[in-house]
C-alpha cells in the first residue's frame, strides 16, 4: 500500500512539473498567431505596420489584432481588450482599430497615405499600447475616464506616445506625420486644430531626446 501512495505521489510531482512547463512556455512566448489582420485589410497597410511593429519588440508576446472598421471620431485608435474576468488581473490583448479614411479629409482613404505617414501613425499607436502597459486592468478604466474628461491628461497621454515612438526609433516618421496633416490642405481646420492642441508639435518632435531623462530630485543648498 505505501509503494502504491509512493507511485501515485511521484505521478502527480510529474504532473505537476509538466504543467508549470506549460504555463512557463505559454505565458513567456510570443503569441504565434499574432499580430492577425482583418479580412480585406490592404497591403500596403499591413506591410507598413509589420515594419513599425518590429521595434516594439516587448509587445510580441501579447496576442495582438489589426482591425480596419468605420470610426466615426478617429483615423486610429489602440485599444486594449480586457474581459470582465480579467479586470483584476494582468490579462489582456490589444488592438489597433483602423479607419477607411482619414478623419475630416474628404475621401482621403488611409491606404492612399505615403509610406513614412502610415509609419510614423503606427508608431504613435504602438506608443500608446507601450503606455498601457504601465497600468493595471483596473488601472486602465481610470486612464479612460481621465482620458475623456480631462484636456491636459489627454495632451501629456498623446505627447508620451510620440515620446515612445521616437525613443523606438521612429521620429523622423513621426515628424513626417506631422508635417503632413498639418501642412495640406484636404486636412480639415478642425482637425488640425486638435492636433495642435493634444499632440506634440513638429517643433517638439524633432528635439525630443531619443531617450528617457531621468527626474532628478531637488536638492536644496
Amino acid at each position: 500500500m505505501q509503494f502504491k501512495y509512493k507511485i501515485l505521489a511521484g505521478a502527480l510531482t510529474l504532473l505537476l512539473i509538466g504543467l508549470f512547463s506549460y504555463y512557463i512556455k505559454n505565458s513567456s512566448s510570443p503569441a504565434t498567431d499574432s499580430p492577425s489582420f482583418s479580412e480585406g485589410i490592404n497591403q500596403k497597410v499591413k506591410t507598413a505596420f509589420l515594419k513599425v511593429w518590429q521595434n516594439y519588440s516587448e509587445l510580441h508576446s501579447y496576442s495582438f489584432e489589426l482591425v480596419q472598421k468605420h470610426l466615426s471620431a478617429s483615423t486610429m485608435e489602440a485599444r486594449p481588450v480586457i474581459d470582465l474576468g480579467d479586470l483584476f488581473s494582468n490579462k489582456r490583448r490589444y488592438r489597433i482599430n483602423v479607419a477607411e479614411k482619414v478623419l475630416d479629409s474628404g475621401d482621403l482613404l488611409i491606404s492612399d497615405l505615403p509610406e513614412r505617414v502610415l509609419e510614423g501613425w503606427f508608431a504613435h499607436e504602438l506608443g500608446h499600447i507601450i503606455d498601457y502597459e504601465n497600468h493595471s486592468n483596473l488601472g486602465m478604466v481610470v486612464y479612460g475616464i481621465r482620458y475623456s474628461l480631462s484636456d491636459e491628461y489627454k495632451r501629456q497621454r498623446e505627447h508620451e506616445a510620440d515620446s515612445i515612438a521616437i525613443r523606438h526609433g521612429f521620429r523622423a516618421e513621426i515628424v513626417a506625420t506631422k508635417k503632413y496633416l498639418l501642412h495640406n490642405d484636404f486636412i480639415s481646420p478642425t482637425y488640425q486644430a486638435q492636433l495642435k492642441k493634444y499632440y506634440m508639435s513638429v517643433r517638439g518632435a524633432e528635439l525630443c531626446p531619443d531617450e528617457r531623462i531621468p527626474v532628478l530630485p531637488e536638492v536644496n543648498l
